[in-house]
């Protein structure tokens, strides 16, 4: 089944309005987030935004140095998050007090089989039951265990539970997504200023056969696997590129700076 995605889409043109009617919804990790600008765009495109636990932290940090300290309810209320959500055992006291001063809901659950990314996914699915789009702030750099279980839940969540929710991973580098099996045509507006020509498609969960159009170095029914041949830093050379896979893939593309 043939499936299209356009870049741009999710983080330009939809303009969704209240989170029950809207399909698209944002979660903040507990990942420094170094562009005000560049959040506002995921911010502004979602209607339902839950920080992950310490997330709060990092948003509260971004919007502090934004606005200072003498104007923190201003500041706090500029880009506030609907929910904080997770085992709050990174949530800093006072961005609690101030958050929750400014009517910031606070929810706290203690089960330690899950992490705060898929407990705040949980929160998403269960307000707003309609979403298709779920845009991520965070890292996949750092530490190396993190930045891999991230990409394990990536694939959990997108594969095995929600199957029809598409994830999109904002990181400080990079957009990154699961490519499910099938043909997935991706707009890719690399005169826009968005992002670079820098991609890569990477198998991650195992051996797929994979064909692209679009791409400076194309192939056709080309096994990639980790330990055998792997398509990275290739490049963009259409404003739509084309993807068949056999097998989920992380595709990921270069923001620009």
């Amino acid at each position: 089944m043939a499936s299209n995605d356009n870049l741009r889409d999710n983080i330009e043109e939809l303009k969704p309005t209240h989170y029950l009617e809207s399909r698209m919804a944002l979660i903040i990790l507990n990942s420094p987030i170094p562009d005000l600008e560049y959040f506002r765009r995921l911010y502004d495109h979602a209607s339902l935004r839950i920080c992950a636990d310490g997330g709060a932290n990092r948003l509260y940090d971004l919007l502090l140095k934004q606005y200072g300290e003498s104007k923190w309810i201003d500041g706090l209320r500029a880009m506030p998050p609907d929910l904080i959500h997770g085992d709050l055992d990174s949530l800093h006291d006072t961005v609690r007090k101030r958050y929750e001063q400014i009517g910031v809901q606070v929810t706290q659950d203690t089960d330690q089989y899950s992490t705060d990314f898929g407990k705040a996914i949980n929160q998403v699915i269960e307000r707003m039951p309609t979403v298709q789009t779920i845009l991520v702030a965070g890292s996949l750099g750092g530490r190396v265990d993190q930045g891999i279980g991230l990409l394990h839940e990536l694939y959990r969540e997108q594969k095995l539970r929600h199957p029809r929710v598409r994830f999109w991973f904002f990181s400080e580098a990079s957009v990154s997504t699961l490519l499910n099996t099938g043909a997935t045509g991706v707009h890719t507006p690399v005169d826009e200023g968005l992002i670079t020509r820098n991609i890569g498609i990477l198998p991650l969960y195992g051996p797929a056969t994979i064909s692209t159009k679009g791409l400076e170095w194309d192939v056709e029914d080309w096994r990639t696997e980790i330990g055998g041949q792997v398509s990275t830093s290739n490049h963009i050379v259409a404003d739509h590129i084309t993807i068949s896979t056999d097998n989920q893939v992380l595709f990921t593309v270069e923001r620009a700076a």
